[in-house]
Order: C-alpha cells, then structure tokens, then sequence
C-alpha cells in the first residue's frame, strides 16, 4: 500500500514518518510494505495524489487549511481515503469534509494507527482502481465498468465510448492505451485496434461482434474463434469471483 504524508509541522512529519516505517517492518510477512511519502506543502500533495492509497493529513500553519486542500482533492478527482490527524485542530468538528474521510488524534498512538492501518487495507481492498487518460483539454479518470470499447482513431489517439453515452478522446499510442487497461482482465483487443469490454458483449457471430447496447463490431476472417474463447475464458473467471 502506498501512503502520503502531508504535515507542515516538521516534528509531527517526522514522527509520522517513523511509525509508519515500523509498522511496515512489522506487517512485511503479512499484509506487506507500506511504501511513504512525505509532504510539507500542499503544492506537493496536489500536484501527485492519485498515486497514492490514502493521505495522512494535518496543514494548519503560514494559512494552510487541511480541509481546503482536501476539497481540492476531490474537485481534482482524488477519491482516496484521507485521514485528517487532528492536534492543533478538531477536524472531527469540522462541517462539510469530504468523503471517505477518517480520523487520528495527536500524538499519534501506535495501537491506533495500527488499527487505521487495517481499516485502509479495507478499504482498498474493495475499491475498484481506477484508470487515467489524457487529452489536450484534460486529464480524468474511469472505473473499468465506465468503458464499453474503444476505437483506434489514428496512430495518437483512442475514440472512447462510455456507459452513459458519453465519448471522450484518449491520447496515445494504440500500446500505450493497452498498457493502461492492462491490470483489468475483461479488456479484449481486436484484430482492427478496437478494445471492447467483454462484460458488455452480447454476441459473437462469424464476422461481428454485437454488444449489449446494440453496437456492432466487425471481425476479421477467423476472428470469432478467438474472441469466444476470451469471452468465455472471461466469463468463467466471473462465475468463480467471491463476488459474482
């Protein structure tokens, strides 16, 4: 798991810092490394936060606002969990905080955050990672049940149609944008550069693939083949998840 530490108090950081190296010694032949890293300004969490798990956060000095910054966040996106540690201020009494939010109290007790630790493990556990594309106008994110199929516009960019029947435009290489949906197993390249999402394919014929919101695909010669033997590769792993 991987966590930010974003604390303008020099000491607390420090602390912090040291704690969490600890319980990751501790949790090595077990839940595994908890891999740091460390802030003192908001300019810094801001500018990397999606690659991070959850936030250890406490900003209250030269004007900062830890609750300001953490609505940034999540105006920017951010969906990780933040943990506010409260010292100099009761976040806990603070209104409008956006969630998934949780709370330390300083000094920061080791059982504690032991505790929280396991809590975050939780709570990543089940949340669904998201992926993140780029274009010329910005940068966002989508959860792999969002992307129905792709369609290969030209050598640097993605046409991406969406559940809601919305399209957004990927920018890329044709690799690259596989290389981004690579951690998701329902994704399916075709021989024409499309990627289509097998939970939404309704049929695969001789030459076309129809999906479920009655888009219809071309196939190569032989193409089907294949294609049912992903689907129903896909379809199995399904059945068996915990979750299905």
């Amino acid at each position: 798991m991987h966590l930010a530490i974003c604390d303008d108090h020099i000491a607390d950081r420090k602390q912090m810092e040291r704690l969490l190296g600890r319980e990751s010694d501790r949790r090595i032949p077990t839940t595994g490394v908890l891999y740091v890293d460390s802030y003192g300004s908001e300019n810094s969490i801001l500018s990397t936060p999606m690659i991070y798990d959850a936030i250890f956060m406490d900003m209250t000095e030269d004007g900062a606002d830890a609750v300001r910054i953490a609505r940034q966040l999540r105006q920017n996106g951010t969906r990780i969990p933040i943990v506010f540690c409260s010292g100099k201020v009761n976040y806990r009494a603070c209104e409008n905080l956006p969630d998934p939010v949780l709370f330390l109290d300083k000094p920061i007790q080791v059982a504690a955050l032991s505790s929280m630790i396991d809590e975050l493990l939780l709570l990543v556990s089940c949340r669904e990672k998201k992926m993140e594309f780029r274009n010329t106008a910005e940068t966002y994110y989508l959860q792999e049940q969002e992307l129905i199929y792709a369609l290969y516009q030209d050598e640097h960019h993605m046409l991406l149609h969406l559940t809601d029947n919305r399209t957004q435009i990927a920018e890329g290489s044709f690799l690259g944008f596989c290389d981004i949906l690579a951690d998701s197993d329902c994704y399916v390249a075709l021989a024409n550069k499309t990627v289509v999402n097998m939970a939404y394919i309704g049929e695969v014929s001789f030459l076309k693939v129809t999906l479920t919101d009655g888009t219809v695909l071309r196939l190569s010669l032989g193409e089907a083949t294949a294609l049912k033997k992903h689907l129903e590769s896909y379809r199995h792993r399904i059945q068996q998840s915990p979750s299905a």
